[in-house]
């Protein structure tokens, strides 16, 4: 979660603790009633979400490792490969300049299907006599952590836009219960300023430049969802 995302998440929950305490202003079926509820259903989309993001972040770093320690080790036997069949003036085993994963794959892929025909050569020069299975090993072990690191990021980005998605819905809910809180509050001072202070978004002294201000009144829905909480 953003600092933002985190500090919304912090304000709704404060005005779920308030309705707690307040059920009275919230009667089910009533239009609070009925705003408050989708701002719970917000809230746990955004819990669930949260738990999402932080677990595809974590999967996704341990997938850097593991598709580092593959590219490694394709590289390493790529290397030897080209090296003994220079030394014997083979040709077709000449390594890219591009060292990208996706372009190790595809120089593992051709020296492997080049190699059988000179193998007992690569044998006799110490190789060992499975280096072309553990070439095609390697070159799919780099696949895999390719697709897995893909797959991984994917769902990382899945979870920040469903997290930002439902801030979106929390928000717009709030904008339109507070008005109605207001009147109700009224004439009950000290409930009001519990409102007031549990629907503040906290201010964050490094916020980025773009990101809501938390002190701005009534601040205007906007389409890039930077709707102030504080409303």
């Amino acid at each position: 979660m953003t600092s933002y995302n985190k500090r919304v998440y912090e304000m709704l929950v404060r005005i779920l603790v308030f309705a707690k305490r307040y059920q009275q202003f919230f009667p089910k079926g009533s239009p609070a009633g009925q705003l408050l509820d989708e701002i719970q259903s917000a809230v746990d989309r955004l819990s669930a979400e949260r738990t999402s993001q932080a677990t595809a972040k974590g999967d996704a770093k341990i997938s850097t490792a593991d598709r580092a320690l593959a590219r490694d080790a394709l590289r390493s036997q790529l290397e030897a490969i080209s090296r003994t069949a220079k030394a014997f003036g083979l040709t077709g085993f000449w390594l890219s300049r591009d060292k990208t994963d996706r372009s190790l794959v595809e120089m593992g892929h051709r020296i492997a299907s080049r190699a059988g025909t000179f193998k007992q050569s690569f044998i006799d020069s110490h190789l060992p006599a499975d280096f072309i299975d553990r070439l095609q090993e390697s070159v799919e072990k780099v696949e895999k952590t390719i697709l897995d690191q893909v797959f991984k990021e994917d769902s990382r980005v899945t979870a920040t836009s469903a997290i930002d998605e439902a801030r979106t819905a929390a928000l717009s809910a709030l904008q339109r219960l507070n008005p109605l809180m207001e009147n109700l509050l009224h004439n009950d001072p000290p409930a009001l300023r519990l409102w007031q202070t549990a629907r503040r978004v906290e201010r964050f002294s490094g916020s980025r430049r773009g990101e809501p201000d938390a002190a701005a009144e009534d601040p205007p829905v906007t389409r890039n969802d930077t709707i102030a909480a504080q409303a």
